[in-house]
């Protein structure tokens, strides 16, 4: 039976897949800096950028869920975004800068790239949501469950008419690290939140339906296997592709995930994505100096938990992360409670 709360749960639950998927994405990528690819690298590879375009979707998701808060306002809207989003960005930013370039950032340029994320391939995402909060909250009254179906199409014709007709594939900092690039994926998820009840009720009763939805979701994951093309977020087969497969594994999550007993820790899946390049990187320079680490690649199974054991490491360190921010702005917005109580006392 639907709820929203094993909704939301199991969105949390493909939030963590996704970062491992996102993970694997640029292991297999550094894995090409060792060996030649084979065909479980490529595959992996393709499958991995699922992971990219899961995390825009259920971002616009949870942010739907936010701004149709009653006591949503601008100042806690930015405030948080600033907390939570903005500044672990910038650190590491920062961080990526000293680990990649090997440098301290003393020119302008150094500190544009800090800013707008170039210091490391994959923080032009976070760089992107950036503009898109922005963007979600100025247009939160127009954009409503009422005209969400209409500028969904809209975005569809903004999202291929930038890449393909604007962009060129390319502009300045690069096509992906500007919101027309991805506002017709992460809108899907304000489609998603709206009509929720209705598309999970649906699928819950016409279970042909679901069936033949995730037969096609199976399919479409066999093609971009097999493919030569790389698909991206930018690619609109792969995103209403992306989109089948969420609402079809989700539909079927509802019947699982209570047994599964997760338990939300806000951030987490954010800190995977900001920090695993690192674990990557230490990593393979680590295993490659005191081991042969072709070997390693060469080896499917030993690749495998080679791969597993630097998630698991990533994940440590994210959840210690998440706790310590989360924690540490909780104290803070306690102790300005009780100095508030305590002035109108």
């Amino acid at each position: 039976m639907y709820s929203d709360k094993r909704l939301f749960a199991s969105l949390f639950f493909v939030q963590l897949l996704s970062s491992f998927l996102v993970l694997a994405g640029h292991y297999t990528a550094d894995v090409d800096d060792f060996i030649q690819w084979t065909f479980w690298e490529a595959a992996l590879n393709q499958i991995s950028r699922y992971g990219t375009v899961l995390l825009a979707i259920i971002t616009g998701f949870f942010t739907a869920h936010s701004l149709n808060s009653k006591n949503v306002s601008g100042k806690r809207f930015f405030k948080g975004k600033i907390k939570y989003i903005y500044i672990p960005f910038l650190l590491a930013s920062i961080l990526y800068f000293f680990i990649l370039r090997k440098d301290i950032p003393l020119q302008a340029a150094d500190w544009k790239d800090i800013f707008t994320g170039q210091t490391a391939g994959h923080l032009y995402f976070i760089f992107m949501l950036c503009q898109y909060y922005v963007f979600a909250y100025a247009f939160r009254r127009i954009l409503t469950k009422r005209t969400v179906v209409f500028f969904s199409v809209f975005f569809l014709a903004v999202q291929y008419t930038y890449i393909n007709i604007v962009a060129h594939g390319w502009l300045e900092l690069g096509v992906r690290h500007f919101l027309p690039t991805w506002i017709f994926t992460i809108y899907m998820g304000h489609l998603l939140y709206w009509y929720r009840k209705a598309i999970f009720t649906f699928l819950e009763r016409q279970k042909a339906i679901l069936v033949g939805l995730l037969a096609l979701s199976g399919l479409s994951m066999v093609y971009f296997v097999l493919s030569s093309k790389l698909y991206t977020a930018n690619h609109l087969t792969f995103v209403l592709a992306t989109f089948m497969l969420l609402v079809s594994g989700a539909t079927l999550l509802h019947y699982v995930i209570d047994a599964l007993h997760l338990r939300f820790q806000k951030g987490l899946t954010f800190y995977i994505y900001l920090l695993h390049p690192a674990f990557i990187v230490y990593g393979n320079r680590i295993m490659n100096d005191n081991f042969a680490i072709d070997w390693i690649f060469h080896n499917k199974l030993a690749s495998a938990l080679y791969l597993l054991a630097i998630y698991g490491a990533t994940f440590a360190a994210s959840l210690l992360c998440a706790l310590i921010v989360n924690r540490g702005f909780g104290w803070l917005s306690n102790d300005q409670k009780r100095k508030q109580a305590s002035n109108n006392a």
